[in-house]
């Protein structure tokens, strides 16, 4: 069960909300017919995420997204709503909530903040390393304590080289192939004595002048990266900092057959998000006055809704939410005058499309059907809003049948 971090309980304000119709009106069987449609319309997996949208404005997608989500949540499955319409967040200002902290501040200053200094004790290293790969920052993270001092470097976001600078002497490269009979005494005294004179790493010196084999050479320093590792996981009460480098500043000194993404999720569960991240995110979630629902506002309307939809941010934001809550259904803007919902759709099981009754141009959605198709979103359904069920024929015996 989730249980936001706000103390804020939010309700929708609008009198087209279920809560206010009979359990066995139309209006609220056609959400629960709606919900078994959706339920059944994957074949080999629970239905996790969904997209509310529509071909044009004005059609009803955010009335359905409140009302579906209200729907499932009555069933006892957590539902998160998220307000991804960043250029009229309708959902958002439906619940008061469009002045919150949201999905944007979410996207371009938590998870894409130029992060400088700061206490371990604050952030985990598994923050430091997401926030790393998700902006693919070029540059060296230094971590200090008491006892020791480590500097990881990252090249576009991937860890390329780990250096523990005051490793114990007896502990450093030459000593340790010296220690395994791999190197000579007299040979590491020429290779250091030439290392002062250069700006290459030891180990590229040291197979350079052919004094040890480079398979040699890379098991003794993969050994040496792990113990990097196992001293920085431990460096919880210290400090670190960011210093930006060029791409020609980073010199992998390990770099030969060393698969750093490997050797770190042995020791961090990178997917997880951290103490950081986690109170940063969740604290944007608003609890409803309804049980099992909540949602995630729009935040303030950004200068550029589409750069941030389709970041890597928010896919790492999604797949996040997702694991988190049983449902996660988005409202996005409509696909005719904006491409957010084609960003997104591939990131979810498929998309809803909403239809006004009566209002629809079937040039319109023949071409908002084609994008959708065209950007591998996978098309649950089509609902059709808004329709005269006091009309003759199949409705009004739909409607004798079931009560007004």
């Amino acid at each position: 069960m989730f249980r936001s971090k706000s103390s804020q309980q939010i309700s929708i304000g609008t009198k087209s909300l279920l809560e206010n119709f009979s359990a066995k009106s139309s209006y609220a069987e056609s959400y629960r017919t709606l919900r078994t449609n959706l339920h059944f319309s994957l074949l080999d997996k629970e239905l996790e995420s969904l997209i509310i949208t529509s071909a044009i404005q004005g059609e009803g997608k955010t009335n359905t997204v409140a009302n579906l989500a209200y729907t499932i949540a009555l069933t006892g499955k957590s539902v998160l709503m998220i307000d991804a319409d960043l250029r009229k967040p309708a959902l958002s200002t439906r619940f008061g909530a469009a002045k919150d902290k949201g999905l944007s501040i979410l996207i371009s200053d938590v998870l894409g903040g130029n992060l400088t200094t700061g206490k371990m004790s604050d952030y985990s290293l598994q923050n430091l390393f997401k926030l790393c790969s998700l902006q693919k920052r070029s540059c060296a993270l230094t971590i200090t304590d008491d006892a020791n001092e480590v500097a990881l470097s990252f090249l576009k976001g991937d860890l390329v080289d780990i250096y523990w600078k005051n490793r114990p002497q007896s502990k450093n490269l030459a000593n340790t192939l010296i220690k395994e009979k791999i190197l000579t005494r007299e040979e590491a005294t020429l290779a250091l004595a030439h290392q002062k004179k250069s700006s290459r790493g030891l180990g590229t010196i040291l197979t350079a002048m052919g004094f040890v084999p480079e398979k040699e050479l890379n098991k003794i320093l993969s050994i040496q990266t792990m113990e990097a590792f196992r001293v920085t996981t431990a460096m919880v009460d210290g400090t670190f900092s960011f210093k930006s480098l060029g791409e020609g500043d980073i010199q992998a000194s390990v770099g030969n057959g060393i698969d750093f993404e490997h050797l770190y999720s042995d020791f961090l569960n990178i997917d997880t998000p951290g103490s950081y991240l986690e109170n940063e995110i969740y604290a944007a979630i608003l609890s409803t006055k309804h049980e099992n629902l909540y949602l995630l506002p729009s935040g303030v309307v950004p200068p550029n809704p589409s750069e941030l939809l389709s970041s890597t941010r928010m896919g790492y934001l999604l797949s996040l939410l997702k694991k988190k809550f049983d449902v996660v259904i988005v409202d996005t803007s409509p696909v005719m005058p904006a491409s957010d919902a084609l960003l997104l759709g591939p990131q979810t099981d498929g998309v809803v499309l909403v239809i006004k009754s009566g209002s629809a141009d079937r040039k319109i959605l023949q071409d908002v059907v084609q994008q959708l198709k065209i950007s591998k979103t996978n098309i649950l359904g089509v609902s059709l809003n808004q329709a005269d069920r006091s009309k003759d024929g199949y409705y009004k015996y739909y409607k004798s049948y079931y009560g007004n």
